[in-house]
């Protein structure tokens, strides 16, 4: 991933590779990488397939919701806004992410009712509910492109 540059910083990393992920502990629930093709695999000599969902399930994180293709981005906004509602909620995570797809299609038209706008958000790993406690203090948002 590479971030945003910034040129006053000079010669700054703002690179984050996968050998950086697997390398950190990142326990947690769920992890959602919407960008385009987070959950595609790629092989890796003497590893076989990774990705960056892979990197982030080894590192810690139970479940991942990632993104198969290209899919258009204010259709994965909507989406992850329905979907994060009903996460509160205690649904479990595959059927939060369905009945967020289907409440996407509600109120969609036209062709951003065909499945490539849609159907490439998944699910990998645990599906059991978010467990979010009232006084949870570690509840963490991180948004990136």
């Amino acid at each position: 991933m590479i971030f945003a540059k910034d040129s006053s910083r000079g010669g700054t990393n703002n690179s984050l590779y996968l050998f950086d992920i697997y390398s950190c502990d990142l326990t947690s629930s769920l992890t959602v990488l919407t960008a385009c093709e987070t959950g595609k695999p790629g092989y890796q000599d003497g590893e076989g397939m990774v990705s960056l969902a892979h990197a982030f399930n080894y590192a810690g994180s139970n479940s991942v919701i990632t993104g198969l293709w290209k899919i258009d981005e204010q259709s994965s906004a909507l989406i992850m806004e329905f979907s994060t509602k009903i996460f509160w909620g205690g649904m479990d995570k595959d059927e939060a992410l369905q009945k967020a797809k289907l409440e996407y299609l509600s109120r969609s038209e036209g062709r951003t009712l065909a499945p490539q706008y849609w159907a490439g958000l998944v699910l990998m790993g645990d599906t059991a509910p978010i467990p979010i406690a009232q006084d949870d203090s570690k509840t963490w948002v991180i948004a990136g492109l």
